[in-house]
């Protein structure tokens, strides 16, 4: 089975429910000689997990698709178009795919790629599903763990997927500051976006703790503060009041922040204090749960500070702006991870480098040595061999 076609039946099963029944003899059989086969191999952990990796050749253009199908379905254009969409598609002559399977009570389950292509309960009847398509896919995988094991009686399928195992499929580190030497616009579309003296200033004064305090906080206060940072950031700010600029801007899910009367402490004090449900009312730049900047207000017994957060680093520019325009005010702000943006910015940290199919947000529990908070895919082969990649697990027989 070629790439593209283990690649479309990949997409009809990936992140279903599928659910061989009972009376489904073929599937059934074939779900059961796959474990069968993979009963001779080591688990890594609990739940029979298993790692296998394998290839398959991109395959020929006929069987990348139809030509004269697509065509009528307005998918292409011309030949040409459907030529260039393939080679587009699979520039390489050899695709990798890693596989996992586990096993507990009567439940298999198999991904591939990150994919789950199948979460079986052996003993439901309910689901339906394309059994042909299934017991194609599960033909093709006997067939590989089959040849898999081959190579480890042999004792030569570590060392052979070791060497071969495509970067495009691995995870690894590159050090930010060798990153920048390689591609320099990169560095340089940095330093577009702030200064020099901007980092040298946040660098000099941020910190992860701050002792100064606000003794009477009022919702005025925090909106003159808002309104400081999108001024700062370069927000249209027309002739909008500090409040309209929070409405305008923040998430939006205040809490009821902005019904407190501005300039009232005593009310401020009883709504920070009071139970809330689910609102956003820090959330000063919109954002996914890795990209928004919180300005959040914290207190102790000395009164009122603000802090930011040094994880969400694809904000580093915003939050080092951030605290330089309040620092510069006087206002007591505080960074919590201050040293990971700190690092980015001299280029002392760790980018990860994650699979083609893996989205590049929040992947650090796939790393073990280093812990890094930004990710990108290897684009290029000049970053190879300034990789530091992740060891890949080595694969045992059952002895």
């Amino acid at each position: 089975m070629c790439a593209s076609k283990l690649d479309f039946l990949i997409s009809v099963f990936d992140s279903r429910n599928v659910n061989p029944q009972i009376y489904d003899v073929l599937v059934k059989d074939k779900l059961n000689k796959l474990y069968d086969l993979l009963d001779k191999i080591k688990p890594l952990s609990d739940d029979e997990y298993k790692v296998l990796y394998f290839s398959t050749k991109k395959g020929s253009i006929q069987e990348y698709g139809n030509y004269e199908e697509l065509k009528a379905f307005g998918d292409v254009s011309s030949y040409q178009e459907f030529v260039d969409n393939f080679n587009s598609d699979y520039p390489d002559e050899i695709y990798w795919y890693k596989m996992i399977s586990t096993r507990y009570e009567n439940y298999r389950m198999i991904s591939i790629n990150s994919k789950m292509i199948i979460y079986a309960d052996m003993d439901n009847e309910n689901d339906c599903f394309e059994n042909y398509q299934l017991q194609e896919l599960l033909d093709f995988l006997i067939n590989k763990v089959n040849d898999c094991i081959k190579e480890l009686e042999k004792g030569t399928y570590n060392n052979y997927i070791k060497e071969n195992y495509s970067y495009k499929n691995r995870f690894g580190v590159i050090k930010r500051s060798k990153y920048w030497e390689l591609y320099p616009d990169i560095k340089k579309n940095l330093l577009n976006e702030i200064s020099q003296e901007e980092i040298d200033y946040f660098m000099a004064k941020a910190s992860d703790k701050t002792e100064d305090r606000i003794k009477d906080m009022t919702s005025g206060k925090y909106f003159e503060y808002v309104s400081m940072v999108y001024k700062y950031l370069g927000y249209e700010i027309g002739n909008l009041t500090d409040k309209e600029l929070y409405l305008k801007y923040a998430d939006g899910r205040d809490d009821g922040l902005r019904e407190i009367d501005e300039n009232s402490s005593a009310l401020f004090d009883k709504w920070y204090n009071d139970d809330k449900f689910g609102g956003h009312p820090w959330e000063i730049i919109r954002g996914h749960s890795f990209a928004r900047v919180n300005l959040q207000v914290g207190h102790d017994e000395k009164g009122y500070y603000l802090s930011l957060d040094g994880s969400k680093i694809l904000r580093k520019i915003e939050i080092a702006k951030i605290f330089n325009v309040l620092n510069e005010k006087n206002i007591p702000v505080q960074i919590y991870g201050v040293d990971v943006i700190k690092k980015a910015f001299k280029g002392e940290d760790y980018i990860g480098i994650v699979p083609d199919d893996i989205m590049p947000i929040a992947c650090g529990g796939y790393f073990k040595k280093y812990s890094p908070v930004e990710f990108i895919h290897c684009e290029d082969d000049k970053m190879l061999k300034y990789v530091e990649w992740e060891p890949l697990e080595e694969i045992e027989l059952r002895r």
